[in-house]
């Protein structure tokens, strides 16, 4: 029978006798600093747990004979404007949490010819760290809320002061704080001029993974594989945020239903958070007020939300930017291997590109809706400016490749002396003249005032009426567009014929070479990370977050669903003779598989999830790159042959060499390794500042290819 009472969806957990605790790694990092005596933050946004973590930490002190004291910033309020009575409100919730003998009133108005934060740090010297000779803990929450009070910096500067003073005044040692809030260690001393908060370690609270949240599926009344089923379902949705997870779970519990499916649950999700609700629940309201009411800059942080939600190019994370640090707090973001990504799919489906452009300043929307009204107004300033500059050009967009077109209008700006520095042929043809090229063409527009007389209005006519028929035959021939969400994988087909994409709105598309889509592949739960082609072209394997590996046909239609993975595929790869396809997975392992979907061999060895496989030309081994820091080699029959150590961070990607002597393993570490089958390491490839995620052999095996998070290739 289902146990509603467990779930906890307001407040800490302690305050609901029969909540459910879930303990992750921050419980024992905060708990082992707390005994040393070091201060503290959790800085993090709203509703991820952390007033329950200051409990939960200082009843776990109380045991081991360190005192504690728990303060709730909002219990002195904030509309106390005079700060005198603020700091006297702290020090009397000290003295009756730690029963002090003194009366704190009467000793606060006997010190009062000594300045508020003079009186503070006396105070803990002469009074608390006399009375109390064990360690003492203050935990200080919701220090958010001091932001908008003129007079804290005074306060945390204090806080600095008793740390800085352990060299002199040994007591101190004693003394220990732990700030809890939604703000930023900048946020706490502002003025300009003054040394900023600079002290103490943080802690990050992250969110559950699937084996620290397995206790919120125990409270459903279902058997164990099926608890842990709604759970994963759960947990596709909300990514481990504690408060989301809890309000599922309360509201799953409070349902009659015995049997659930994946698409009950989406249902409740939609119902909870989607449409008119999400204007209803108080997370929610959180964030959007974070992004818009109480942004730094609401253009700056929109701007760069969408360029993360968009998921075109790498974010990466930077600790000294105000935005980048305002988005994280705001929840919506989160960063994941040194790069910002969107929390979880609900912010993601909530907050979307047309919620953003909503609600950006009008001359920051999205540049392609604020011109499009005006684009055949744009097309005709273009073709009056290049015909002031009379220039010559005559150039067939549909029959001519790219190298041609540059080539011949090399040729023609050359023959009619007007080439000008400002717009060359490479800019106006590269793309097939795209939309780009239009605006360079605005640019000249401007430039050139009048016609050139030596050009004849024969030539400056036929310009004109060639660049019309560019103009209105225009079209974008590199952008497939047909994807609701970001795309993870791409793969050629080996015949040339076919590309497949795999993306995070769960489908694979296969399109022809002209861009046009000629199937959606639908039936994963969860997003698509990888794609890949069997050697003769007929048969796509992709695998997801769903924890599946599927095969189809050209058609679209499904083969086989191979299942065995216990958590999300990274990568998928065919043999070179088609008849093995190898799933590298979060589970740890690789698994080799026939076109039955028939298990042929689990590869056990790596100790984190596995990022990456690979088959060596010859098929006769396996490549696994993992999150372990190494990459593998495996013989067809699961044998591990080889471990390559020496990248100190995980391995993205791994690549074999045309003649197959030699691999290349990209890791966040920032660097390229070549190692040989032996696994003696041949070189490192220095260069890239930031993750590599990708590599690739050119068909000759004379030059690799690396992609990263620095955004370089």
């Amino acid at each position: 029978m289902a146990d509603a009472s467990i779930y906890t969806v307001g407040g800490t957990v302690q305050t609901n006798r029969s909540g459910v605790y879930i303990q992750r790694r921050a419980d024992e990092e905060l708990l082992a600093l707390c005994r040393e005596g070091k201060f503290a933050y959790v800085l993090t946004p709203r509703q991820m747990g952390k007033s329950s973590l200051m409990v939960r930490t200082a009843r776990q002190l109380r045991t081991e004979k360190i005192q504690s004291v728990m303060i709730d910033l909002t219990g002195i309020g904030t509309q106390v404007t005079n700060p005198e009575q603020w700091y006297l409100g702290l020090l009397i919730q000290i003295e009756q949490q730690l029963m002090l003998d003194t009366d704190v009133h009467q000793w606060w108005l006997a010190h009062a010819h000594l300045g508020f934060t003079q009186r503070l740090t006396e105070f803990f010297q002469r009074v608390l760290l006399v009375e109390i000779t064990t360690p003492v803990v203050i935990f200080i929450d919701e220090i958010d809320t001091t932001l908008s009070l003129d007079f804290t910096d005074d306060f945390y500067a204090a806080i600095r002061y008793l740390y800085v003073s352990r060299a002199f005044f040994s007591e101190f040692s004693r003394l220990s704080f732990v700030l809890f809030g939604v703000a930023t260690p900048g946020d706490l001393i502002r003025a300009p001029k003054r040394t900023p908060f600079n002290i103490g370690q943080r802690v990050d609270l992250t969110d559950f993974t699937f084996v620290e949240a397995k206790p919120l599926a125990e409270g459903l009344g279902l058997s164990t594989p099926k608890a842990q089923q709604v759970l994963q379902w759960v947990l596709s949705w909300t990514k481990g945020h504690p408060y989301l997870s809890q309000r599922l779970f309360y509201i799953i519990s409070q349902q009659s239903q015995k049997n659930w499916s994946k698409a009950d649950i989406d249902r409740i999700v939609s119902s909870t958070f989607f449409g008119a609700m999400s204007e209803q629940d108080n997370n929610l309201q959180f964030v959007r007020d974070m992004l818009t009411k109480r942004a730094p800059d609401k253009a700056a942080v929109l701007t760069i939300y969408r360029e993360i939600r968009r998921g075109k190019r790498a974010v990466a994370d930077e600790e000294q930017s105000i935005i980048k640090s305002h988005l994280k707090l705001s929840g919506v973001v989160k960063r994941k291997n040194g790069v910002l990504k969107v929390r979880n799919p609900i912010y993601q489906r909530v907050f979307d590109l047309k919620w953003v452009n909503q609600h950006l300043p009008l001359n920051l929307r999205d540049f392609w809706e604020r011109y499009k009204p005006a684009l055949p107004y744009i097309i005709g300033l273009l073709i009056f400016s290049v015909s002031m500059a009379g220039m010559a050009l005559y150039a067939n967009t549909q029959r001519l490749d790219a190298e041609a077109q540059r080539l011949y209008a090399q040729k023609a700006l050359k023959n009619a002396e007007i080439v000008t520095q400002s717009l060359t042929s490479e800019k106006l043809f590269v793309s097939h003249l795209n939309f780009e090229a239009l605006l360079e063409g605005l640019k000249l527009g401007k430039r050139v005032k009048l016609p050139d007389k030596d050009i004849e209005p024969g030539n400056r006519m036929k310009a004109v009426a060639t660049l019309q028929q560019v103009v209105y035959g225009i079209r974008e021939r590199n952008r497939l567009e047909g994807h609701s969400s970001s795309v993870r994988s791409v793969a050629f087909s080996p015949d040339g014929k076919t590309i497949a994409s795999g993306s995070d709105d769960n489908t694979v598309r296969l399109w022809n070479l002209n861009g046009e889509l000629l199937k959606t592949l639908t039936g994963h739960g969860s997003y698509v990370r990888s794609v890949a082609f069997s050697p003769d072209s007929k048969t796509i394997a992709s695998g997801s977050n769903d924890n599946t590996v599927r095969l189809w046909n050209l058609n679209g239609e499904l083969l086989k669903t191979l299942t065995g993975h216990s958590s999300y595929v990274w990568s998928v790869a065919f043999s070179p003779d088609g008849k093995t396809i190898a799933s590298g997975s979060n589970d740890n392992t690789v698994r080799l598989w026939n076109l039955n979907g028939e298990l042929l061999k689990t590869l056990t060895g790596h100790s984190s999830f596995v990022l990456s496989v690979a088959f060596s030309p010859d098929g006769k081994t396996i490549a696994s790159g993992s999150g372990d820091n190494t990459v593998r080699l495996w013989n067809l029959k699961g044998e591990l042959l080889q471990t390559l150590s020496g990248h100190s961070n995980y391995v993205w990607s791994v690549a074999f060499s045309p003649d197959g002597k030699t691999i290349a393993s990209g890791s966040v570490d920032n660097t390229v390794r070549l190692w040989n089958l032996k696994g003696e390491l041949l070189k490192t490839l220095l260069g890239h500042s930031s993750d590599v995620w990708s590599v690739a052999f050119s068909p000759d095996g004379k030059t690799i290819a690396s992609g990263s998070v620095d955004n370089t290739v």
